[in-house]
């Protein structure tokens, strides 16, 4: 089943807040309209997110605008689905210096991370993105392997903040906490197993509800991981391993030992 699943990325925890079905009717481009009018409804007074991020497969004026309209601001992947601008794009920013770098060891790898900015203003955008479009974006990513293989990946981004909002680090962490709703994906596949064990596969309506059911115990389990246990050790413990604790726990946990425990109550609204 496919879905848009909403990750709070600027949370180091990354729960989950959301999640919309796509039907089979349409796709994420068509969809994006609707998963955005679910996730402001469902945090209506809050103040939780201002910016929403997304991959190229939903860049659209009709989108950008969507999210403007809630009075949010968006960073949406570009890619050759909008040509003009892409191929703008593309030329422009290679003519640009590096504005912030970022070096990390992933698994064995060097990754080295190049951003590239400007303002939209310097671009000749499609009539109606003039509107709102302040930020064009590059990131390079430069990976190289334990035996000096060296590839390279560019990546080219929109957004309606204004270039100077933030400062190019903090930028390109926003770019780099937007790619990390691909954890949340990565923990559904792999520690859940959701794409070998959907359980449900006759009924949609059942397939949805075991979807919205995994994302809440994502949820959960990724807020006690990552938020509530005290040491980081704890906090980096494999999902499998802890798939593990809380198998035992349920198995060998008795009725004398649960009898006494506070539960955790919500505060008062003030």
């Amino acid at each position: 089943m496919r879905t848009v699943t909403a990750t709070l990325t600027s949370s180091t925890v990354r729960p989950c807040i959301d999640v919309t079905p796509i039907p089979a009717r349409t796709n994420e481009m068509g969809i994006f309209r609707a998963a955005l009018e679910h996730l402001v409804s469902a945090y209506a007074g809050s103040d939780l997110f201002r910016l929403i991020t997304y991959d190229a497969g939903a860049c659209s004026l009709d989108n950008a605008n969507a999210v403007r309209e809630h009075h949010l601001h968006y960073v949406l992947g570009l890619t050759a689905a909008q040509p003009t601008m892409f191929q703008a794009a593309q030329v422009w920013l290679g003519t640009l210096a590096v504005q912030a770098t970022s070096v990390d060891l992933v698994s064995g790898k060097v990754v080295t991370r190049r951003l590239y900015l400007g303002a939209a203003k310097e671009l000749d955008s499609p009539q109606g993105w003039e509107v709102h479009l302040r930020t064009v974006l590059r990131v390079e990513t430069e990976t190289v392997d334990a035996i000096g293989k060296r590839s390279i990946d560019n990546r080219y981004l929109i957004s309606s903040l204004a270039h100077d909002r933030l400062t190019p680090k903090e930028w390109l962490l926003l770019l780099r906490r937007h790619w990390a709703v691909e954890t949340t994906h990565q923990i559904l596949d792999v520690a859940f197993e959701e794409d070998d064990h959907p359980w449900i596969e006759q009924n949609p309506r059942g397939m949805l509800v075991v979807a919205i059911l995994r994302r809440v115990a994502y949820t959960l389990l990724t807020l006690f991981r990552s938020a509530t246990q005290r040491s980081d050790a704890r906090r980096h413990v494999p999902w499998k391993n802890l798939f593990r604790d809380i198998y035992t726990a349920l198995l060998v946990t008795t009725q004398d030992q649960l009898h006494g425990l506070r539960p955790r109550l919500r505060p008062a609204p003030s």
